[in-house]
């Protein structure tokens, strides 16, 4: 291989929407928690929860759209373009997990 490798900074673009999708799940939960241990009322705690998720979804779709319009990563052809369309569909599936996974508890019963 003659071209310049890949720099390992760019790795972590693959990371970036899972560590979302992460940060949601333990944000969203320590919310639930603590609206259901303080009797908070279940309108403004399911409030609460659909603006925190609707934070990480936008933060997840503006990556997306940011990474997207970037034409391809610095480095060699052939890798560059891949890892360009792996982080966008990485970012994808970080998107559809977070809408799949959380959006449904939000139709459930807050406090039991």
């Amino acid at each position: 291989m003659n071209g310049r490798p890949l720099s390992p900074r760019r790795l972590w673009w693959l990371a970036v929407g899972f560590t979302i999708w992460c940060l949601a799940f333990v944000i969203l939960y320590a919310l639930h928690a603590i609206g259901c241990a303080f009797a908070w009322p279940s309108g403004p705690l399911r409030v609460s929860l659909a603006v925190v998720l609707l934070l990480h979804l936008i933060a997840i779709g503006w990556l997306w759209r940011y990474r997207a319009a970037a034409i391809r990563d610095p480095g060699p052809e052939h890798i560059s373009s891949f890892m360009h369309t792996v982080v966008i569909w990485t970012l994808i599936a970080a998107l559809v997990a977070t809408v799949i996974t959380f959006g449904p508890a939000l139709l459930l019963t807050t406090c039991v």
